[in-house]
């Protein structure tokens, strides 16, 4: 009988967590931290609609939507900003297109209210600036029900001449910033060819840069990549099908993720953990469910943004990977917002783990 070889989490190393001196040593640290952002930013657009004012129309046979209030936030790469400014680095700056339009000046505005550097954020005529509009209804003793979301996007890449403006931009951040963020989420946002290949340059001359990538994960070389376990598989499998995988399958997965991309990859694996996969070697890093209720809504951004500033700041791999469980965790418990990770919050939750 031949012996079934293949790893799974119990046969690899385990990291059994950090303690509350390492836990303030990091965020410490990481008050001295200048990040830099790249990628798809969008505005986040929440319309609270009070349903118990509507009328029906005198001309068309339907209800209005009563808009009482309105608000807006960075959303996506922008998202990932606003975590890194929660967790308390000391500068954090945003480099991406936006449109002539009144979402990239909503943008910028939302940006400069959360002390986020926008200076790099060069704006393009003819882009649009993409929205992710939340219609929140709200009835009669205090009921609230969120509507088909309205998404403003753009058709078609960006054009070339523009990509090498945003190249140009990059490099004056670079230079600027101890480590990068890559956020790569939209069908034809701004991380294409050209902007890839300038991040490997500055990986390759020591900048310390975490992609996460929804479709493109594999496109990434001598980066750390952080895909979460469907985005890792659908790059495995090439395809959407054969998304329940085996433990073998995922570890599989990273270690050919990780020789692909000639540096570091990190898994995450919901309230599993991660796993942590460098030059040949896996780790996994257990993590505590969250008790209900729970909103997984901006935990990616909040665990990729404390990893990649614990990670910035000198931790090993696991101990990023564990310091970004604790600011996912809190993320999770903030129902109905896209929620960040203040450096006492990530405290109240070790404290609460340790009781």
């Amino acid at each position: 009988m031949i012996k079934d070889e293949s790893p799974t989490l119990s046969s690899i190393q385990q990291f059994k967590g950090l303690s509350r001196e390492r836990v303030d040593e990091i965020l410490q640290g990481i008050s001295t931290l200048k990040v830099g952002v790249i990628g798809d930013g969008c505005l986040d657009v929440y319309w609270h609609a009070d349903m118990t004012q509507s009328e029906l129309s005198r001309e068309t046979p339907h209800y209005n939507l009563p808009v009482t209030r309105e608000r807006f936030a960075p959303g996506a790469a922008g998202n990932a900003a606003v975590n890194y400014k929660a967790l308390g680095c000391l500068e954090v700056s945003f480099c991406s297109m936006a449109g002539n339009d009144w979402r990239g000046q909503q943008l910028q505005e939302a940006f400069r209210l959360r002390g986020i550097n926008d200076a790099y954020v060069q704006v393009e005529p003819g882009r649009v600036t993409p929205a992710y509009c939340k219609v929140i209804l709200q009835g009669l003793q205090g009921a609230e029900q969120e509507a088909p979301r309205i998404d403003f996007i753009n058709e078609q890449g960006c054009s070339e001449a523009a990509t090498q403006r945003l190249v140009q931009q990059l490099d004056l951040m670079a230079a600027q910033v101890d480590v990068i963020s890559v956020t790569d989420q939209l069908e034809h946002g701004v991380i294409g060819p050209s902007v890839r290949d300038r991040l490997a340059y500055w990986a390759g001359q020591g900048k310390r840069i975490v992609v996460d990538s929804r479709d493109r994960i594999g496109h990434f070389k001598g980066m750390v990549l952080k895909p979460n376990e469907l985005e890792a598989l659908r790059w495995y499998n090439g395809s959407l099908k054969h998304l329940q995988a085996t433990e073998s399958e995922l570890l599989r997965a990273g270690q050919q993720l990780s020789k692909l991309a000639e540096a570091p990859c990190c898994i995450t694996w919901g309230d599993k953990g991660a796993v942590w996969f460098e030059d040949g070697q896996m780790t996994f890093v257990p993590t505590k469910p969250v008790a209900p209720p729970i909103d997984i809504v901006g935990a990616g951004d909040s665990f990729t943004a404390a990893f990649l500033s614990a990670w910035g700041v000198g931790c090993t791999g696991p101990e990023a990977v564990a310091f970004a469980h604790l600011a996912a965790a809190v993320t999770v418990g903030k129902c109905g917002e896209t929620g960040t990770a203040s450096p006492q919050e990530i405290r109240d939750r070790w404290q609460r783990l340790a009781e």
